[in-house]
């Protein structure tokens, strides 16, 4: 009898053991886990992204666009749905041309959300969404997109897959461009797919600023364009070029040859990607004879007209000088400078004296940033007269021992050549709303007089004569008065005192017109093959490219007739 009660409550208690299991399932997972789960639901059906803003455009002054946005697909994984990692890895690795183990890392990670791909091309997307893969998708996204590709790279710089500024304009003006991003919370199914009309805004999105720069993109491409022709033509390591508005610091066109694409920055090499314009330095050369000549006439020791014996060779301590050709005559200041004379300069700044001409030379900027709006942008090497030797004055008086930026040499001239005064350098003319209203408007900003109004005006008239008579000639634009100086400098060596044999930087730097300068510029050739001299090699380019940009600045030609000055047999 006992045997049968028990056999028929043995059920009963089964089930009853089981119902209490399943209770006390049901109270580990309602209360003692609730939170818990509730953690792990939201994780999985709520999802908050980030909105990225649209960056703002950067324009050239006439409003065309040279940085814009255009769309483009990220590509993003939820692991956890992801039955076949291999098969998935193996399927997209030759679209997104990486390795599979990249993605399989990705897709192991204990994230609900994992980037695949960012910024891909909506050929890549359809490419992807015909597989039919589950468990991943598509966010739409800004791209930067470079419509002229190399034009003005080295002044637009690039932005990283974040749109992030990483160079030039786009890093110096970051916090314009970007704008600030928002918040937005997304819900899930089951099957990872966005619930309509739960979309929750947590913080608004607002759009970048825009950025009007100074420069002309039709003048730019023709700089360019005689840069690229000059670094072929000359088999230079690189060919670089700056013009600016000595009136109003203004830059009108900046160039570096060889460039880049910053559609495709990571291709590059980084000389290629640096602008040497404004972050390399090198020694001046003759062009440094403008400053020495500026401050010699300002202060008074020289006049134009003041006469110094050129002899063959000038002994200062234990350093023999020698000029580039032999003169040995009697010539006036001007003519030194016409001529280049290495000899007839050093006479003349050994009157002036190492305080007197080392606080011109800070006057006029160098030692120190110019700040300008682009970044990275390097100050020289000017050492103080308590650390010159008996030969640094006579050195520096030409251009040697001393290390500049084209910019500073450049905005050195626009002082000598604009009545004196110093302007601070500029890229960027304004910034736009987004409604296309200036919110910001930049300004010519005098930093201080350097030189009077007499002095450059004498200084003027004897770079134009640098181009009608002296080493310039080859600078000469028909129906222009031009003025500049030549340059023709070594290189110096890295590992031990001295220069490299044989390595050169050829350079030109002048403006136009002489009476009333409306641009001033520089074109440095660095290491050209065969003929180096800088009136052989800088000052034809520099010519060429005032030849076809003057006219488009609607700087016109004077009205009387253009006399060819013919080389002196």
């Amino acid at each position: 009898m006992n045997k049968r009660k028990i056999r028929i409550s043995l059920p009963f208690i089964f089930v009853f053991f089981a119902f209490g299991l399943i209770e006390y399932r049901l109270f580990q997972l309602q209360i003692i886990q609730h939170q818990q789960f509730v953690k792990k639901a939201k994780r999985e059906q709520i999802r908050v992204i980030d909105i990225l803003p649209e960056r703002g455009i950067i324009y050239d002054k006439n409003f065309k666009p040279l940085a814009m946005n255009v769309s483009s697909y990220s590509l993003y994984a939820h692991p956890g749905k992801i039955l076949e990692p291999q098969a998935l890895a193996e399927s997209l690795c030759p679209i997104l041309k990486t390795d599979k183990s990249f993605i399989l890392k990705r897709l192991k990670k204990d994230r609900v959300f994992v980037w695949l791909a960012r910024k891909l091309s909506l050929k890549e997307k359809r490419k992807i969404e015909n597989l039919k893969l589950s468990g991943i998708g598509f966010v739409e996204e800004e791209k930067r997109f470079y419509p002229q590709r190399e034009l003005a790279s080295h002044i637009l710089g690039f932005v990283g897959v974040d749109n992030q500024g990483l160079s030039g304009i786009e890093y110096y003006y970051n916090d314009k461009l970007k704008g600030e991003k928002g918040r937005l919370l997304l819900r899930e199914d089951a099957l990872g797919h966005n619930i309509p009309f739960t979309e929750v805004v947590l913080k608004k999105m607002v759009p970048g600023e825009s950025i009007v720069l100074t420069i002309n993109s039709t003048v730019q491409s023709i700089v360019e364009q005689e840069l690229s022709l000059a670094l072929e033509k000359t088999k230079a390591v690189s060919v670089e070029a700056l013009f600016i508005n000595p009136q109003t610091g203004e830059i009108i066109a900046l160039a570096n040859k060889p460039d880049y694409d910053p559609n495709n920055y990571s291709r590059y090499s980084s000389y290629a990607i640096r602008n040497r314009v404004v972050q390399s330095l090198y020694e001046p050369g003759s062009t440094f004879k403008v400053i020495t000549a500026s401050a010699l006439l300002n202060k008074g020791v020289m006049d134009v007209g003041s006469k110094i014996y050129c002899s063959e060779f000038l002994r200062v301590a234990n350093h023999t000088f020698s000029d580039w050709k032999r003169f040995e005559k009697e010539m006036s200041f001007a003519q030194v400078i016409y001529n280049s004379s290495d000899i007839g300069t050093i006479k003349a700044a050994l009157k002036m004296g190492e305080k007197t001409f080392y606080h011109y030379i800070t006057l006029f900027g160098f030692g120190k940033r110019t700040g300008i709006d682009l970044p990275g942008e390097a100050k020289g090497i000017v050492r103080p007269p308590s650390r010159w030797s008996r030969i640094d004055l006579p050195c520096i008086s030409i251009g040697q021992g001393i290390a500049v930026t084209p910019l500073q040499m450049v905005v050195a001239l626009c002082s000598v050549v604009n009545g004196g005064k110093l302007l601070r350098p500029y890229v960027v003319k304004s910034i736009l709303n987004s409604n296309g209203k200036i919110v910001w408007q930049n300004h010519p900003v005098v930093v201080r007089k350097v030189i009077s109004s007499s002095t450059s005006k004498k200084m003027r008239e004897i770079l134009k004569g640098v181009v009608r008579e002296g080493t310039g000639k080859k600078s000469q634009v028909e129906g222009y008065s031009i003025g500049g100086k030549t340059g023709t400098a070594q290189i110096p060596s890295l590992e031990k005192r001295g220069y490299f044999p044989n390595k050169y930087i050829a350079s030109f730097m002048g403006f136009a017109p002489v009476g009333n300068p409306k641009i001033a510029g520089i074109v440095l050739v660095k290491e050209p093959a065969g003929v180096y001299w800088g009136g052989e090699v800088a000052a034809p380019v520099f010519g060429k490219i005032l030849q076809r940009i003057l006219p488009y600045l609607n700087i016109l030609p004077k009205e009387e007739k253009w006399v060819q000055v013919r080389e002196k047999q």
